[in-house]
């Protein structure tokens, strides 16, 4: 009896933890429903409140938003002005917590920023800035300095750029970054000169290196009037001068393809270019110009037409591709965009299938370099006239037939097929067996 007990007590126990496993590896998921989440995630409160004043300020500044927070990008998207200390971002649930390695300096007016880009589990992301200003002992007095950043190669907006002003006593840094158009806007400076860059930060090191393209310029704040910096070209440095390294042209233009971006402001004469054919025959520049020559839409039919066939070859194809870039090109009106070729227009017609030597003079880059050198050049084949390509089409048919082919036999007469259906003929009667 105690066996049979005994037995039973073990089964049911066995039962109990079969049961237990089987729950345990269950995968319960949430029912389906619902809308999904669009909306990006928005701000509730900020700590500290956003001007106020305090003899001292200790731990992170702290923005709670109504969702969860992804950690994707955080450490790209604040920004710390001045930043007297490295920065640390951490994200914890709703919040987003920024502090500095050696803490909140007294007497600073702080300004930290969430740049567009903060995301919630879903992807959603902020599309505007969100700022708190603070103070750690000194009035807060909204000065203002503000300009553009450029890729000076291209004109188009430094999108990722960081730009920094560093006050001249103390190398105090203020930082901020530009917006989609380039814009950048640096508040609640104290009054004084700042030396102003701008810099890609490939490495993302928040330091600017000597290789990363740049840009410096100096502006001074005032409690009176917004300072206002001239517009920062970013290009990356360079002790090299300009290089020619190849050339082509038909009709009557000629391009020369430089190793480097060349200052399209730069005063070019026919003095920079000497052309001399294979007999040593020099060929008479008209115009030299950095990037492709204007389309000439104000001129006559005739010239017009002449202008643009001369252009369809691989000049001409080579300034349609430029003339598309200048178009995107967040350029100024009238402003010229840099190009890395030199552009010539000759006194008369290259001759076709012939050798030409090119020396290139007396050009500068964007950086000041002046450079130049020596390339070839050869002309395409003239293509053969309309007739000529007929006859020649003709010709060729004509080779590729077989020669011992006999001739076509004509097709063999036929007789005419009736109008109508014959009248049936009548069979006699069979004789009966």
């Amino acid at each position: 009896m105690k066996l049979r007990h005994f037995i039973a007590l073990y089964a049911a126990a066995a039962l109990v933890v079969l049961l237990t496993m089987g729950g345990g590896c269950a995968h319960v998921e949430a029912p389906p429903g619902g809308d999904p989440d669009s909306a990006a995630p928005v701000l509730e409160t900020t700590r500290p409140d956003t001007f106020a004043t305090m003899r001292s300020y200790l731990g992170p500044v702290v923005f709670s938003f109504d969702e969860g927070l992804s950690e994707k990008g955080i450490d790209t998207v604040v920004t710390v002005s001045p930043r007297t200390s490295s920065v640390a971002v951490d994200k914890s649930g709703h919040q987003l917590r920024v502090s500095l390695r050696r803490g909140w300096e007294a007497n600073r007016v702080y300004k930290v920023t969430l740049h567009p880009g903060v995301q919630d589990l879903f992807g959603n992301a902020t599309r505007e800035p969100i700022t708190v200003v603070f103070s750690t002992g000194p009035e807060i007095v909204h000065t203002l300095a503000t300009g553009t950043a450029v890729e000076r190669t291209t004109l188009q907006p430094a999108r990722g750029a960081r730009i920094e002003a560093l006050h001249q006593p103390d190398s105090t840094r203020y930082e901020t970054r530009p917006d989609s158009a380039g814009r950048w806007v640096l508040e609640y400076l104290p009054e004084g000169t700042y030396r102003v860059r701008a810099y890609n930060d490939t490495n993302r090191d928040q330091r600017l290196q000597p290789y990363e393209a740049q840009d410096t310029t100096t502006i001074t704040v005032t409690r009176a009037d917004t300072a206002r910096a001239r517009r920062l070209a970013l290009i990356a440095p360079d002790t090299t001068a300009p290089k020619a390294g190849t050339a082509s042209g038909e009709g009557d233009l000629v391009e020369i393809r430089f190793d480097d971006y060349l200052d399209p402001a730069q005063p070019l004469s026919a003095a920079n270019v000497a052309i001399t054919g294979a007999g040593g025959a020099a060929l008479r520049v008209a115009e030299v110009r950095v990037g492709p020559f204007p389309q000439a839409a104000d001129s006559a039919g005739a010239d017009t037409a002449r202008g643009a066939r001369r252009d369809t070859g691989r000049a001409g194809r080579a300034a349609q591709r430029d003339t598309g870039r200048a178009r995107q090109a967040a350029a100024a009106p009238g402003e010229p965009l840099p190009s890395q070729s030199l552009y010539v227009r000759t006194a008369q017609p290259l001759a076709p299938d012939a050798q030409f030597t090119v020396v290139v003079s007396g050009v500068r880059n964007l950086l000041g370099l002046v450079g130049g050198g020596t390339v070839q050049l050869r002309t395409a084949r003239a293509a053969p006239a309309p007739a000529a390509r007929d006859t020649a089409r003709r010709d060729t048919a004509a080779s590729r037939a077989p020669a011992n082919r006999p001739p076509a036999r004509p097709p063999a007469p036929q007789a005419p097929r009736p109008q109508s259906s014959p009248v049936p003929v009548a069979q006699p009667p069979r004789p009966r067996r």
